[in-house]
């Protein structure tokens, strides 16, 4: 959208020189060659040595001044000589970056001035390429910079994007990496910090946070970091070799460390390197012989090594000591159960369950065990005795019924279904699996009034509905369920074949042949089959929606909105489509008001307002629509109405400070001094760069001030 704002645009260079330290000789070459350059207005070799002179010394103020300085320079250079805004856009983007993020604190204190300065000068070059600055824009203008090598302009820009929430935490991690690429690990480390406190489950950005802390020689929490990314992705040997290394750093240090010793067998038994983590276990083990954790390890790196008699004998010397151990209870009965040795271990889960009755692995263990010793009516039977009323190992018992499904036990499974169901009653396939089971023994009065009871508790649920109406009807039943088992596996070309072969065709068949084409990615074909869905159901609201969502999706507004509007008349309550009717009204529309303003341009202003009017008569608060409308009353003279549409304009879009200078000038017009000059000083305070209308809204502040 355009925005009639004109002025000419004025550029300062800040100076911010400093007195130099150079010690390096290679930096100050570099350093020297940078200061040559930018005194002769060679800005980019300049900028090339600073950052040379910069990689060398992170830390270094002077050249991180001088390359500040040359970015400012370049910039204002391309802004004033070239009017090329979007290279000095960057270029102060970058010495924003380098001014505002790169430095310490105190640094960034003493460059206040610096700093509003330059994001003036930014902002004038954004104004003038009419470029947003919502933080989504400027998230997408960063990822946009970053792609391109810019890694200080992009740094900036994702700075900028995180005062939206949301965005937060990913632009706080991209500033990280960007530091780390700049070589500035302090400032990385600073910034992952506060990325890993809003993503703390997320296992790379720990990683990453990790190796840095690591190469800051900040071990203790770099371990912790890379405990916790070891923890989401199991047997990653590049952070099993940083643990390594980092243990054998502190085994240096403390060697006679029982617990470093310890740990640095637990992370080589997770490398596979059994033997060399026995021999650190045997140690620490001599150093600190009453360390339960060691023990175990070493019962658990015998048990990794299928030495099941060795593990027994480690977990057993635990018990010795301490019989109510958890741990060394329940993995000496995996190894009896391993061993085969299945009453032994039968006897062993159930004193982990003794002491630990919420323990679900144990339950899942014994019912394991028990699948393979017991009867189906044994094992129902137990588990009604000991697990039925246990929601934590439902999960094993539906698997369990699952597996008598798969082999056609029906009676079995259908007995453990039912017990499953007393429950859990929140899950809609165990409903249809019992009813499933009931049909395939040809019991179908039980399938039909099981999946009734499911339709009661889940009245939208596609997989219970459609298998209330396979069952339900008697020549389509077969042909159904294929087709809702294979659109359900994802299977479309199946479920489509099964639809079609359902004749003559329904609604319910043409909606699922619709879904089946929109998974195969075929929209013309769906679109031909929600439609005669359609014409058979005339009163489907939702059909209506799915067809005006695949008009969208096309981008064809008007067909879509058309289909939406049908479907709220039929449903006015459909929550979707009035979502999607909204934003389609509004999409379709920025077009029409693209060819508004274009007429308003030409000084076309009748035909203009006609579409601004029709817009508005459909979307109320389109901004720009009410903005240009407002202009229009304007140059006829009718600056009420011009003033009523300007202030629903900014009522909607903030970012329209325009009209408030323009309200000033109206009240202006109409002798209501006291309300101009509010207006006027509104502009102002919103308005960062100089400009005509600043100008003459200051000198007319001034004008106007004894009506305060």
């Amino acid at each position: 959208m355009k925005i009639k704002i004109m002025k000419k645009i004025t550029f300062l260079i800040i100076g911010l020189f400093l007195t130099l330290n150079i010690a390096q000789a290679d930096f100050a070459e570099h350093y020297n060659l940078g200061q040559q350059y930018l005194t002769q207005y060679q800005y980019s070799s300049a900028i090339t040595e600073f950052k040379k002179a910069l990689r060398i010394n992170y830390l270094d103020n002077s050249a991180r001044v001088g390359l500040v300085n040359s970015y400012l320079a370049r910039g204002t250079y391309s802004a004033n000589k070239e009017r090329d805004w979007e290279s000095a856009s960057n270029d102060y983007r970058a010495a924003l970056f380098y001014l505002k993020y790169y430095p310490d604190a105190q640094e960034v204190q003493n460059s206040s001035q610096a700093i509003s300065n330059a994001v003036g000068n930014l902002n004038q070059c954004l104004a003038t390429q009419k470029s947003s600055t919502t933080p989504q824009a400027r998230f997408q203008t960063a990822k946009s910079l970053r792609a391109q090598g810019l890694f200080a302009e992009a740094g900036y820009e994702f700075a900028q994007s995180a005062a939206d929430s949301g965005l937060r935490g990913n632009a706080f991690a991209q500033i990280a990496d960007i530091m780390k690429v700049l070589g500035n690990d302090q400032k990385s480390v600073e910034y992952y910090q506060k990325a890993v406190a809003l993503d703390q489950d997320n296992a790379g950005l720990r990683l990453k946070y990790a190796r840095v802390l690591d190469k800051m020689g900040q071990n203790d929490i770099a371990v912790q970091e890379y405990n916790f990314a070891l923890s989401k992705c199991e047997n990653d040997p590049e952070i099993f070799y940083a643990l390594e290394r980092i243990y054998r750093q502190k085994l240096d240090q403390t060697p006679n460390d029982a617990e470093v010793i310890a740990n640095l067998g637990a992370i080589l038994q997770k490398e596979g390197k059994l033997d060399e983590a026995l021999q650190y276990y045997n140690q620490a083990g001599q150093l600190n012989p009453s360390n339960v954790t060691t023990r175990l390890n070493v019962g658990t790196l015998y048990q990794q090594k299928k030495s099941y008699d060795a593990a027994i004998a480690a977990y057993e010397s635990i018990l010795i000591l301490y019989p109510d151990n958890v741990n060394a209870n329940f993995y000496r009965a995996q190894c009896l159960a391993a061993s085969g040795k299945n009453d032994q271990a039968l006897a062993a889960f159930k004193t982990v369950m003794s002491l630990d009755p919420t323990n679900k692995e144990a339950k899942n263990d014994i019912l394991d065990l028990l699948k393979t010793t017991m009867s189906p009516a044994d094992m129902l039977a137990y588990m009604q005795t000991n697990f039925a009323s246990d929601s934590s190992t439902i999960d094993s018992m539906y698997d369990y019924a699952l597996d008598l499904h798969k082999q056609k036990k029906f009676d079995d499974a259908i007995a453990c279904y039912k017990e499953i169901l007393k429950v859990k009653t929140d899950n809609p396939e165990i409903y249809v699996n019992l009813a499933i089971a009931y049909n395939q023994k040809n019991d179908t009065a039980n399938a039909i009034s099981t999946l009734q009871t499911a339709k009661a508790k889940f009245p939208t649920n596609k997989l219970v509905l459609d298998n209330l109406k396979a069952f339900s009807q008697n020549a389509a039943a077969d042909k159904l369920a294929d087709a809702s088992t294979a659109y359900d596996s994802k299977n479309f070309q199946q479920a489509l074949l099964a639809y079609q072969a359902i004749q003559p065709a329904t609604a319910d068949s043409l909606i699922g042949m619709a879904a089946c084409y929109e998974g195969m990615n075929n929209d013309a074909m769906a679109l031909e089959s929600y439609k005669r869905a359609l014409a058979l159901n005339p009163t489907n609201s939702d059909v209506a929606y799915y067809i005006g969502v695949i008009y969208s999706g096309k981008e064809d507004w008007v067909q879509s909105k058309a289909y939406l509007k049908r479907a709220l008349v039929l449903n006015s309550n459909n929550s979707k489509a009035k979502d999607l009717y909204q934003s389609v009204v509004e999409q379709g529309n920025i077009k029409i008001v693209d060819g508004a303003i274009a007429l308003y341009d030409k000084g076309n202003y009748l035909a203009a307002m006609k579409i601004f009017n029709q817009v508005l008569a459909e979307d109320s608060k389109n901004s720009y629509a009410l903005y240009y409308r407002g202009l229009i009353y304007d140059v006829d003279k009718k600056y009420a109405l011009a003033i009523a549409d300007y202030k629903k304009a900014i009522l909607n879009n903030s970012e329209l400070s325009i009209v408030y200078y323009l309200m000033a000038l109206d009240y202006d017009s109409l002798a209501q001094y006291k309300i101009a000059l509010g207006n006027y000083k509104k502009y102002i305070s919103l308005t960062t760069e100089t400009n005509e209308y600043k100008t003459y809204a200051q000198a007319r502040v001034k004008e106007l001030a004894k009506y305060k």
